[in-house]
């Protein structure tokens, strides 16, 4: 199956999500938001504790669906007598919930700028771990 990948994952958060627990993440890594722009509702997500560089064929994770995303910008300003300074961020929020687990077959995208796509095989849950 076709999937978009986030991966660098905290251990936490892999955990709650083999756990089955509907999750929310927050996702501020550059790659990782380029990735979650191309996800709508319903889409399938690997996810991964593998950083980004490292993913490669046979790179274990959890599939999970899009239940809901939502994109934000903060903006933080700072300022005195000599100086003002603006600064945006901008963060993704993405609804997961798990429906098992995966391991890449083989990587379709990973260029700089573009989300990291894979096509990923479902695994038993005897085999996965």
């Amino acid at each position: 199956m076709k999937c978009v990948v986030l991966s660098g994952l905290s251990n936490n958060a892999m955990r709650d999500l083999k756990n089955r627990v509907l999750r929310t993440i927050e996702i501020r890594s550059p790659h990782n938001f380029v990735s979650v722009l191309h996800i709508t509702v319903g889409d399938p997500v690997f996810l991964s504790s593998t950083s980004h560089n490292d993913v490669t064929t046979g790179t274990t994770g959890i599939i999970a669906r899009a239940q809901r995303l939502d994109i934000s910008t903060h903006r933080v300003v700072q300022g005195n007598d000599l100086f003002y300074e603006e600064r945006e961020t901008q963060m993704a929020r993405i609804q997961l919930v798990t429906e098992g687990v995966g391991r890449v077959r083989n990587i379709l995208h990973s260029k700089l700028g573009g989300a990291m796509m894979a096509d990923v095989e479902e695994r038993p849950i005897y085999a996965a771990w």
